[in-house]
């Protein structure tokens, strides 16, 4: 606040300048973007390509936030933690607070369809609580009918890139990291799923509740959810990159500013910027 009130002062021979400085400090940004990552390296990855965060934000709970200026965008980032109840909390937290029209989240998954090879990237068309519901017969589960999620994906909302000729699937999703074949097998059957994993079903639950925003979750194959699954994500960690948060950064800058939006005004934007 001390800097747009210096601000005012020196702009004051400019009263227009002070007026508007004041008015679009906190909406001077196109797009308000929430991303939600599981892996640090694409935290690394994205601040590499996007800068580093303006501040930290040390939310109730102990949740962590942090906020960057990615060209004409504000972009909120989080670590969603493991499991879908943590992964709704921390959103739930973020959004509390910093309200978003887009939402975006990177991530590991277990491949568990035929078509799933490690290293292998994916967008998630549907998402299912595997957890919720009946436990029937032969280890069958019969889903709630509040258990499944469809992801509002529409091409048009979002900038050319790699993410749009990533596969769509299904993918399930719950609180334990799934490392075995037989339920690696029973959940690729029960659900016509390509993937398994700990966070989408929690963030979309806790988006649901706070937002209406456009939502694209981007998934990339760690292991096969095997008896094998702990060993091959090892190895997956070690040589992983950061991708999606590449990915993420590149994304964001390739998003339009709308023509009406303050930010499409490059002075009134190196003005508040400085």
């Amino acid at each position: 606040m001390k800097r747009y009130i210096s601000r005012f002062i020196c702009y004051q021979n400019r009263p227009w300048v002070s007026l508007l400085l004041i008015f679009f400090t906190n909406c001077a940004y196109a797009g308000n973007v929430g991303y939600f990552f599981a892996l640090d390296e694409d935290k690394v990855a994205f601040e590499a390509a996007a800068g580093a965060p303006i501040r930290a934000m040390n939310l109730v709970g102990g949740t962590v936030a942090f906020e960057y200026r990615v060209g004409a965008h504000r972009v909120v980032a989080a670590k969603m933690g493991s499991g879908c109840v943590n992964t709704a909390v921390t959103v739930a937290r973020v959004l509390a607070l910093n309200p978003v029209d887009r939402i975006i989240s990177t991530g590991p998954a277990g491949g568990i369809g035929d078509e799933a090879g490690i290293g292998s990237w994916w967008r998630i068309g549907e998402v299912a609580a595997w957890q919720q519901g009946r436990a029937g017969e032969g280890g069958r589960v019969f889903p709630s009918e509040s258990a499944l999620r469809t992801v509002a994906w529409m091409p048009d909302d979002w900038p050319e890139g790699t993410w749009k000729q990533m596969p769509a699937t299904k993918l399930v999703s719950g609180e334990v990291f799934v490392a075995s074949g037989e339920k690696r097998g029973e959940l690729a059957r029960g659900f016509g799923a390509e993937l398994v994993e700990m966070n989408a079903f929690g963030l979309l639950a806790a988006a649901e509740e706070g937002t209406p925003a456009k939502v694209l979750i981007l998934r990339v194959v760690s292991d096969k959810a095997d008896e094998k699954a702990s060993e091959d994500f090892a190895a997956f960690l070690k040589s992983y990159d950061g991708t999606g948060g590449k990915m993420v950064a590149e994304l964001v800058k390739a998003m339009p500013v709308g023509k009406d939006e303050p930010a499409a005004h490059d002075a009134l934007r190196e003005l508040i910027n400085e």
